[in-house]
């Protein structure tokens, strides 16, 4: 009897971790560029004027169309080239900024952008990540 529970048990554990999935915001999380790659903007700052960063989900070349006006920064960490544009996802190339990372250079570490001055300083339209 005892090993016809732990059969069941086992049985149990299998089928439940089959129909794990990870999901951030009802979205599947994707890594872009590898894990150590993530995008974060800022919003809004802490009591002591910290910028406080919230994830944002990109997938590999695909415009995501943030449309917001409030972000102040925009934290970039690891590799790839992300491209920070005033316009929407049709017109995301015109008078874009773009920071580079290199593969060699930027691993594990982190940029923290500051839009002011820049040509999303005001309004964010969109974004693209790309390896």
């Amino acid at each position: 009897m005892a090993s016809y529970c732990r059969v069941v048990v086992v049985l149990a554990l299998v089928a439940s971790a089959t129909g794990i999935s990870v999901a951030r915001n009802g979205e599947e999380l994707r890594f872009v560029c590898g894990q150590q790659t993530t995008i974060s903007v800022s919003t809004s700052a802490d009591a002591a004027g910290t910028a406080q960063f919230s994830e944002v989900t990109m997938s590999d070349g695909v415009c995501f169309p943030s449309g917001q006006q409030d972000i102040t920064a925009v934290k970039f960490c690891g590799p790839g080239s992300l491209t920070l544009s005033r316009m929407t996802c049709d017109r995301h190339d015109y008078k874009a900024h773009t920071v580079q990372h290199d593969k060699s250079a930027w691993t594990t570490n982190c940029e923290t952008i500051s839009v002011a001055g820049l040509v999303v300083d005001g309004h964010m339209g969109s974004m693209t990540l790309s390896c």
